[in-house]
């Protein structure tokens, strides 16, 4: 069955569309789905997420095994020179982020709600968010954000900053399905935006998603295991 995946650049446009679609509703239905199922059989909720976004990655590489086998290929090749180009477009990113929080911290005050949800599983449910966020998210949203949206757009620049908008807008949908969405949450999106902008530019540049699933998981991992080290300390 495997046999039959097409590379992505064989493919046609109308199969990549769809396809990137279905990737986007996996992100809430096939993964909520999956949750709803296992909900039953396990009642920790963050396990049921972890499931459930699994399956959402596992369905996303079936359909693009030939390319990630490739871009593997690509990534571990060249790795020091790859990394290190990486490196410097996360900079960029991280610094945008940086200054769009700050800015926002100045007119809004606080932090948004997906990152409030996000630290109190962190500090009631270590181990499990740990995986979470450092292994889980970085490859799902590398896969869904940057693999599936790559093929259907062609300008590099369009792509890039339309895969930030979304990679931003998609750290929303808390707010959404929770009912307490804002104008003002709006405003979020720009620092998301910015750092899954950087993601979608060393995608480009450096011809392997997995050079954004590294950095992403660096990143989750770094920032989560500061936020734990200021909170063990009393000073949150």
């Amino acid at each position: 069955m495997l046999k039959k995946f097409k590379y992505s650049k064989d493919r046609s446009m109308a199969i990549n569309i769809l396809f990137c679609i279905l990737s986007f509703l996996g992100l809430v239905l096939l993964s909520g789905i999956v949750q709803l199922i296992v909900n039953t059989f396990i009642k920790n909720e963050i396990l049921c997420s972890i499931i459930g976004n699994t399956s959402v990655i596992i369905m996303i590489s079936l359909f693009y095994l030939k390319d990630l086998i490739d871009e593997y290929k690509t990534y571990t090749g060249n790795f020091k020179e790859t990394f290190k180009k990486s490196i410097k477009i996360y900079l960029l990113g991280f610094m945008g982020m940086v200054f769009f929080n700050l800015l926002i911290s100045i007119f809004l005050k606080g932090i948004s709600s997906n990152e409030e949800q996000v630290r109190e599983m962190l500090y009631n449910h270590t181990i499990l968010t740990m995986i979470s966020i450092s292994i889980i998210a970085p490859i799902e949203e590398e896969l869904i954000f940057r693999k599936s949206l790559h093929p259907v757009i062609k300008n590099k620049w369009v792509y890039i900053v339309l895969s930030g908008i979304l990679f931003g807008f998609a750290h929303l949908l808390t707010n959404i399905l929770s009912g307490t969405f804002q104008a003002t949450d709006l405003f979020y999106i720009l620092p998301y935006g910015s750092l899954g902008a950087a993601f979608a530019l060393m995608d480009d540049e450096t011809k392997s998603t997995f050079s954004s699933i590294v950095i992403h998981a660096i990143h989750n991992t770094v920032t989560a295991l500061l936020l734990l080290a200021v909170y063990r300390s009393g000073l949150a």
